[in-house]
């Protein structure tokens, strides 16, 4: 390592930080915003249900599809996916930051002995962080963009106008008419190959 790479390494290690301390604290702001959100709401969704349930009323659908995203067994939903995706990626960039801060320091520790040798193997180590890191960073802007594109397809239109409940419902309703449509197809293909022959 000479003492150029070590300056080049240096910079780019910092500018790798600083994008990863940016994107670590984001994505917390992120989460906390969201989980405190989620169960905010799920928590609101029990006590309408625990009223209703008092007064003698029939409790409404989606308050108890809310509700039962607290229970433990149901942790693992797809909303409890969505409520930990932004922590687990700022726990990756967390590591990331770490790792960066470790090699910084080893740099800065050849960087500063009186005559430093080559150190071909800490040489390689920075490289191979800054590739696997600046990697990281491409793909988490190709994750967000999927994402985002996602978002402004209509996805979040549709699930602000209809409810939980509703959504389940059509869903159901859909994969009830593809059943159908495909029996229906398979019912109606050996008829037409007889009637071929």
């Amino acid at each position: 390592m000479s003492d150029d790479y070590a300056a080049i390494v240096s910079t780019l290690i910092v500018a790798l930080l600083t994008i990863g301390t940016v994107q670590m604290v984001t994505l917390l702001k992120r989460w906390r915003a969201f989980a405190v959100d989620f169960f905010r709401e799920a928590v609101d969704a029990r006590r309408r249900v625990t009223l209703a349930l008092k007064a003698g009323h029939s409790p409404a659908p989606e308050d108890f599809e809310l509700m039962t995203t607290l229970r433990p067994g149901r942790l693992m939903s797809r909303s409890a996916v969505a409520l930990m995706a932004p922590y687990v990626a700022a726990s990756l960039w967390g590591a990331v930051c770490v790792h960066l801060v470790i090699i910084q320091i080893q740099v800065l520790r050849w960087a500063g002995t009186d005559e430093p040798g080559p150190a071909p193997e800490l040489a390689e180590l920075a490289f191979a962080t800054i590739v696997v890191c600046g990697s990281a960073m491409v793909i988490e802007g190709l994750i967000r963009a999927v994402a985002g594109l996602r978002g402004t397809i209509g996805q979040r239109d549709y699930a602000a106008e209809f409810t939980a409940a509703e959504r389940a419902a059509f869903g159901r309703s859909l994969d009830e008419y593809r059943r159908s449509a495909d029996a229906s197809r398979a019912d109606s293909e050996p008829s037409t190959a007889a009637g071929v022959e």
